[in-house]
């Protein structure tokens, strides 16, 4: 009885050893998502301080980026962290009299080839294009809102720090601190932040 103990613990212990691998893999598998695609669009919403003289404006707002990897992400390329694109954005007017638009191109780069807890990445960025601002109404003579109180069309420089974090298969979230820099007669610094859905097409 005693011997026949010893071999079944033995063939048990045989079989765990060697269908071990495959348990952790399916446990890798089950917590890792897939990359992303080589294609992608991102909506979001987006929130704006504008940056006035001693002062923010606060506007609400909405906007979609439609981002593609020149590299497949399976491959082991340098080039599988990048991506570019375009981007465009609207805040309506919400009372403050004036409504918002940003469009541009963008680029993006995973700050690591894996990611972390195989679901987070980490994304600096860098977009460029037109900023206006659209006034409904008569301008404000005042210089407080030199932005703001009247039709405003300028170069913008968008830097950024997101995150992207994997919820199902190639199905993430997508959140963003941007730095909007205009330049028209002096450079403003409006903050950004933005989150949203990143869906494969």
């Amino acid at each position: 009885m005693m011997h026949t103990r010893v071999m079944l613990t033995s063939i048990a212990l045989s079989f765990a050893t060697l269908f071990a691998p495959t348990a952790e893999a399916q446990t890798a598998s089950a917590t890792t998502i897939s990359p992303q695609s080589r294609r992608f669009v991102e909506g979001y919403y987006s929130h704006y301080q504008l940056d006035v003289p001693d002062d923010r404006i606060g506007m609400n707002g909405f906007g979609a980026r439609f981002m593609w990897r020149p590299s497949s992400p399976d491959l082991p390329s340098a080039a599988s962290r990048f991506a570019i694109g375009l981007f465009g954005e609207y805040a309506p007017e919400q009372d403050k009299g004036f409504s918002v638009g940003h469009v541009g191109a963008q680029a993006d780069m995973n700050v690591f080839a894996t990611p972390l807890f195989g679901r987070v990445s980490p994304v600096l960025s860098l977009g460029a294009g037109g900023f206006w601002t659209d006034r409904k109404g008569p301008a404000i003579d005042s210089p407080e809102f030199s932005i703001a109180n009247k039709s405003v069309q300028s170069f913008a420089l968008t830097p950024a720090l997101g995150t992207y974090v994997g919820l199902w298969r190639q199905l993430g979230l997508r959140a963003d601190v941007r730095d909007v820099i205009t330049f028209e007669e002096e450079s403003l610094h409006h903050l950004q932040i933005t989150a949203g859905l990143s869906l494969p097409f």
